[in-house]
């Protein structure tokens, strides 16, 4: 959407949002030979080290913690530089009861979820053994670095579907076949088809494969 923020949120029925002074005090279990937990405000740190090292902005950020603090995601919108009708956003997400690996996700519209759903074009994770905090720098490193090969071939592919018109014949039929594909569920089909005949947003009117897209 053509806003100057995007509508962060994670998803998950006992998600608590919390402060970033908040997540500093979430108490971290004591680590063993095999077992190297890292606090959730250590791993925002260094992100945000890494982030600075980019020379790149964070415009917005979202915490969340579940299962009384013993995991936490968070939601990063990152100010690339680009001009367009989506942005860039990064999810972090950590653990303190082994159930899933410290890890960031990057790309248009990323998806994390306390049902343990971490998904996007650019995924990296690292478990919680030795040497944890001495590989997150570059693992998150990497992460952002690929963010400026992703937005190029993000903004070629919105180009093109922008170019592509539609009519709604055709709308209706990709609709059908992306729900026989899996791609949207029984229940979404008729707020898709509603999005798509009276748009939300003004920017997503034009009768193209873009605004479809969006729907």
């Amino acid at each position: 959407m053509n806003t100057n923020t995007i509508n962060l949120r994670v998803c998950g029925s006992d998600n608590s949002e919390i402060s970033t002074a908040d997540l500093v005090k979430v108490a971290t279990p004591s680590k063993t030979d095999s077992y190297q937990p890292i606090p959730h405000a250590d791993l925002v740190s260094i992100f945000r080290d890494q982030m600075k090292a980019a020379n790149l902005t964070i415009k917005q950020e979202l915490h969340t913690t579940a299962r009384f603090g013993q995991r936490y995601f968070g939601l990063f919108e990152i100010d690339m530089g680009k001009k367009g009708t989506s942005g860039t956003v990064v999810g972090l997400r950590n653990s303190h009861d082994k159930s899933f690996p410290a890890g960031i996700c990057a790309g248009n519209a990323p998806f994390v979820c306390s049902n343990l759903v971490f998904h996007n074009e650019i995924v990296f994770g690292r478990r919680h053994t030795t040497n944890l905090l001495r590989d997150l720098p570059q693992i998150i490193s990497r992460a952002i670095g690929a963010l400026g090969d992703m937005w190029t071939k993000h903004e070629t592919r919105v180009t093109k579907y922008a170019e592509t018109p539609l009519t709604d014949d055709e709308a209706g039929n990709l609709i059908l076949r992306s729900y026989r594909a899996g791609a949207i569920g029984k229940t979404m089909i008729a707020d898709v088809l509603d999005q798509w005949e009276k748009p939300a947003h003004e920017e997503f009117a034009p009768r193209n494969l873009w605004s479809l897209h969006n729907s």
